[in-house]
């Protein structure tokens, strides 16, 4: 039969580090135009519905304004987001 020995103690309330994950989101929604600042940079956005955007990406480089899918992830930080009538954009941090 086991007996109870002394020991450490694990606590079971440590938090995880997940890198590569993210932890804030804005929600840009129809109508609106919206440019990130300081105090909440963008690393990523996703189109939640519509088509109708305009997208500057952070870094330069051509304007987004067709062919994305619907709820995929770009990991492309924005500096400018401009929305249709029906359109709505996440940013992720």
């Amino acid at each position: 039969m086991a007996t109870a020995v002394q020991g450490k103690f694990v606590s079971r309330t440590m938090s995880i580090d997940r890198p590569n994950s993210f932890t804030s989101i804005k929600e840009v929604g129809a109508s609106t135009t919206f440019e990130p600042t300081g105090s909440f940079k963008n690393t990523a956005f996703l189109v939640e519905s519509g088509t109708n955007y305009t997208l500057t990406p952070l870094d330069g480089g051509d304007t987004l304004t067709a062919g994305l899918v619907t709820g995929q992830v770009y990991h492309i930080a924005l500096k400018k987001v401009v929305n249709g009538n029906s359109t709505v954009v996440q940013l992720l941090n």
